[in-house]
């Protein structure tokens, strides 16, 4: 199997770079990212990186920021679980499903 690309662009004074970069094993999974998700990514790693960079956050966070990201590309690579969120959010949306006080009850918490 070949190793996951990302492919990355630049664009000054129009004229636009691209090239494509091999991404390391252990964030092999922004593959399962939507492209949407990937900007949304860079945008915040960036902006992160820099307010590290300041002193304004710490690397914990960064841990934290990547944990959290890696979760939604988990979720996006099993297409049941992301259908049944779907499903949820759109039963949520249209006033459906059972009050939290009511589910407790039920499972007798």
């Amino acid at each position: 199997m070949k190793k996951p690309k990302l492919v990355v662009g630049h664009l000054m004074n129009d004229q636009l770079l691209v090239k494509s970069v091999t991404t390391p094993k252990h964030i092999d999974w922004l593959k399962w990212l939507e492209t949407e998700e990937l900007v949304e990514f860079f945008e915040e790693f960036l902006k992160l990186m820099t307010q590290i960079s300041e002193g304004k956050k710490d690397v914990a966070t960064l841990s934290t920021f990547l944990a959290d990201w890696r979760e939604t590309a988990l979720i996006n690579s099993e297409p049941e679980v992301l259908a049944d969120i779907i499903e949820a959010e759109q039963e949520l949306d249209a006033r459906g499903g059972k009050p939290w006080s009511q589910i407790k009850q039920e499972i007798g918490l």
